[in-house]
């Protein structure tokens, strides 16, 4: 009877008494022929009880891995599916509290955030979903349509791709050091033509844009790298003017207040590329933590957008530092002034370091305002200075926003790769700021 019961109910001792019949002590033994199949959840003066289901073809225990900058794995967590729908999740040593959610307690209505998160995304993700959908007609070709039981198949068979440090499965542990794509930037117009064909998944690295992973020689690093339409068309010639300006927000971004993505432009064939150095690999085999902010959001607070906002909130909950909002904030405004329309939840990461989270270097900083509409159709060069949200900045914080503003304007002018339209737009653009001053 108890064990029917927990099939459709988290309860509590008195829960289950009430529902059995039984005695205190009955019910504890009852709970004791159940063994591993059930779980404790402390929460509150009264703890609770949960029966475990088998998941995604493994059981219902699956390990959680971290792996260090290393390669080493370590344990950190058991996954524990639930009969009534949900996860319950096992924290082991050395595993941060951040893992439990924002309940504190391990309970998870829905997936936990730092597996959906591992999840294929973006423009990568969906050459991997069409790819898989092509072996198992179960899996969706949009990976935005998978449910909790393909994302969970998925990444117990594909850990090595996913963003961060973590890895779900014992099959994560097992497995010897994986045999990894090198390449040289001479290799790089040949990735992106496989990458445009159909078929020809590289990583779950989100983003809209074209783009391709590898391990560069050249570099000793894990790259992402985003590439230009061939040929030299209106589309083109503007895809390479927002690459050229990513690569200039981060050089600038580096050298005043905050950190960006560490990028270099590389003319092959027909195409411009832009490589970043990977923040979450480290060698051959070392890892770092990795979640979008849009998934910390999800758990913990709970907006949906504004970096700002979703910043201040976790820093409000002493889940991050005062200095991490104060970098979001300065970000935030730069890419306002850089016409980037582009900076939802997903284009910035944190870290977990202890039982707190850390701003990683921003990425996708460009000014993604000028790109070609999906359609592709390119519209004339055009921009209005925004008016700023209030963030609590002082004058000469606002002045140092401006100053670097102003050095990546004619870091990009200086770039004989712009179109002409792009310069011309940009000489008329700072002429007009020499008259006025943007704050």
């Amino acid at each position: 009877m108890i064990k029917e019961y927990l099939t459709n109910h988290i309860a509590t001792n008195k829960q289950l008494q009430i529902a059995s019949g039984l005695s205190d002590r009955q019910v504890l033994r009852e709970m004791k022929k159940l063994g591993n199949s059930v779980v404790k959840i402390t929460s509150g003066k009264s703890p609770r009880y949960a029966l475990v289901v088998n998941a995604f073809g493994v059981g219902d225990s699956i390990n959680l891995w971290e792996v260090d900058e290393h390669g080493k794995h370590s344990c950190i967590a058991v996954i524990r599916p639930l009969m009534v729908g949900g996860y319950f999740v096992e924290k082991r040593t050395g595993g941060s509290n951040l893992l439990l959610g924002e309940s504190k307690n391990g309970l998870y209505d829905d997936m936990p955030y730092f597996l959906r998160d591992m999840a294929p995304q973006g423009f990568l993700g969906r050459k991997i979903a069409q790819e898989i959908a092509t072996r198992d007609p179960a899996f969706p070709t949009n990976p935005d349509l998978w449910s909790n039981h393909h994302i969970g198949q998925y990444l117990l068979s594909n850990n090595d791709d996913a963003l961060g440090n973590l890895k779900f499965g014992e099959s994560a542990n097992l497995r010897l050091n994986h045999s990894f794509r090198c390449s040289t930037i001479k290799d790089y117009p040949k990735l992106a033509e496989q990458v445009m064909s159909e078929g020809a998944p590289m990583s779950s690295a989100g983003g809209e844009q074209p783009k391709f992973t590898t391990f560069c020689t050249e570099s000793q690093a894990d790259v992402i790298v985003k590439f230009s339409p061939k040929g030299d068309d209106a589309n083109a010639k503007r895809w390479r003017d927002v690459l050229i300006s990513e690569h200039y927000a981060n050089e600038v971004l580096n050298k005043g207040a905050t950190t960006a993505s560490q990028t270099r432009l590389i003319e092959q064939g027909e195409r411009l590329y832009l490589e970043s150095i990977r923040f979450d690999r480290v060698g051959e085999d070392g890892r770092c933590s990795m979640l979008s902010l849009k998934s910390v959001d999800a758990e913990f607070v709970g907006l949906g957008e504004n970096w700002v906002n979703c910043l201040t909130n976790l820093k409000d909950n002493n889940l991050l530092s005062e200095q991490d909002v104060l970098n979001g904030k300065y970000l935030w405004l730069f890419g306002k002034l850089i016409n980037n329309t582009d900076m939802h939840l997903g284009n910035m990461s944190l870290s977990i370091h202890g039982d707190v989270f850390s701003l990683l270097p921003i990425y996708d900083m460009c000014s993604m305002g000028f790109a070609p509409k999906k359609n592709g159709e390119v519209q004339p060069f055009s921009y209005v200075k925004p008016d700023l949200p209030e963030v609590g900045f002082t004058q000469r914080q606002l002045k140092s926003v401006e100053t670097l503003v102003d050095q990546y304007w004619h870091l990009i002018l200086k770039d004989e790769r712009i179109s002409d339209e792009f310069r011309s737009f940009l000489m008329l653009l700072l002429s007009a700021d020499t008259q006025e001053s943007i704050f």
